[in-house]
């Protein structure tokens, strides 16, 4: 397999990671913290807006802290398994550019 092949190959299972992080972990984490607000603080499911900022907060963290741990994953497994030079970079300067024969 070339280097383009095993980018796909890297960028589909990162992409998946991503997803699983989101979608599992932090989702979850956050629907457990903010479940366990109104029961710790009582007064706080009283103010109005609240019912509109904890679900934006939710997502919002969720989003965040996906993409700030997958990226620091990310750089993590490309240092530690030197993938600079196992994989194609996926946007690269025109002036930096390789010739199609390679």
């Amino acid at each position: 397999m070339n280097k383009k092949g095993k980018t796909i190959v890297f960028m589909i299972l990162a992409t998946i990671l991503n997803l699983i992080l989101l979608a599992v972990f932090f989702i979850l984490l956050f629907l457990i913290l903010f479940g366990l607000i109104p029961t710790l603080i009582p007064s706080v499911m009283e103010i109005a807006a609240m019912s509109f900022v904890l679900p934006l907060l939710w997502f919002a963290g969720s989003v965040f802290l996906s993409f700030f741990v997958y990226s620091r994953l990310i750089r993590w497994v490309s240092n530690k398994y030197n993938l600079e030079d196992k994989l194609d970079p996926i946007f690269t300067p025109k002036k930096n550019r390789r010739p199609r024969g390679e």
